[in-house]
């Protein structure tokens, strides 16, 4: 009798700490997840002269302005993007570079509006309004339960000054939802404020200043035993430089960014992780509108402020395919 209690007690525990190892894992890859902001929906935006509208011309000052302000000028694009690749650490656990590695699979389709040209002061200011939709899938079966579809949406401000420089202010609805079970495992209201400066190197490179800052009002529905489910919202603060070099039709673009995130909500509060990343990509025009991408990034996380061991380092390394219109 007392083997069979001390059995079924031991089993009761087992099955608790399973549990308990899932729902973290499943935590780990949401604060994990490297989601759109306005800095990259900008970025994207201002790849190409075709992202400009369409009636500007340069001011004696430099900057890009309207050549008639009598009539909103719109600008429309879609896109669709699918990328395989390589993920060392998809769960991103703490300990070694590569744990549960697998390939991933995701297909994204995104569309945006520029709600016309605005001259405000010595700036151009241009509202912007978009979403996306993602699905992410994991090539290793073990991990098939952690599929999941994201969404977005995003509305942003966008100064442009003639020096360079450009502000932005905005503010970002994400949500994750499991493929598996269809529940909404994450869902997060973000505004965020922005500068960034792109200067010439030279002829044939760009650099590119990026800082930002960012509040995520966050909501989890998968938590630890005891928590909120507030969880991840948290501050970041972040600060990017990176290079657009052009050889030919090829585009290579080195980048490194620095995240600071503080966390201040249940036992994740005072909790603190810097995060490294470097990341190099390779991007070349098929046909009009359509480019092929290889891709390979480093992130390392170091977390402070708690008892949990946050800690935990990747890579990744691939292959894309976009195609990106406009109208």
């Amino acid at each position: 009798m007392n083997f069979t209690k001390f059995s079924l007690l031991s089993l009761l525990s087992t099955a608790s700490v399973l549990l308990a190892q899932t729902t973290e894992q499943i935590q780990n890859r949401i604060d994990s997840t490297n989601r759109e902001s306005t800095s990259s929906i900008f970025q994207k935006t201002n790849q190409s002269s075709k992202s400009l509208p369409k009636d500007v011309s340069s001011s004696d000052t430099g900057a890009q302005r309207p050549i008639s302000l009598s009539k909103s000028t719109f600008s429309p694009n879609i896109g669709y993007n699918v990328k395989y690749f390589y993920r060392s650490n998809p769960l991103a656990s703490n300990g070694k570079l590569k744990q549960a590695a697998s390939g991933l699979w995701t297909h994204t389709f995104s569309a945006g509006l520029g709600l016309g040209i605005y001259d405000f002061g010595d700036s151009v200011v241009t509202p912007y309004v978009g979403g996306s939709w993602t699905s992410t899938e994991y090539v290793q079966s073990d991990l098939e339960n952690f599929n999941f579809y994201s969404s977005g949406a995003y509305f942003m401000l966008l100064a442009q000054y003639g020096n360079g420089w450009s502000a932005r202010a905005g503010i970002n609805y994400a949500s994750d939802r499991s493929a598996k079970l269809s529940t909404e495992d994450y869902s997060a209201i973000s505004p965020s404020v922005g500068i960034m400066k792109a200067y010439s190197l030279s002829s044939a490179t760009t650099a590119i200043f990026d800082a930002s800052l960012a509040k995520h009002d966050t909501s989890s529905l998968f938590l630890p035993p005891f928590q909120t489910e507030g969880l991840l919202s948290s501050w970041e603060s972040s600060v990017s430089y990176g290079l657009r070099h052009k050889i030919g039709k090829l585009t290579i673009s080195p980048k490194y960014s620095l995240r600071y995130k503080l966390y201040d909500e249940s036992t994740n509060d005072g909790r603190k992780d810097l995060t490294n990343i470097l990341s190099v990509t390779a991007d070349y025009p098929v046909v009009d509108d359509i480019k092929a991408t290889l891709f390979a990034n480093y992130v390392n996380r170091d977390s402070s402020g708690v008892a949990q061991n946050y800690d935990y380092k990747s890579w990744d390394g691939g292959l894309g395919l976009s195609l990106s219109t406009r109208f």
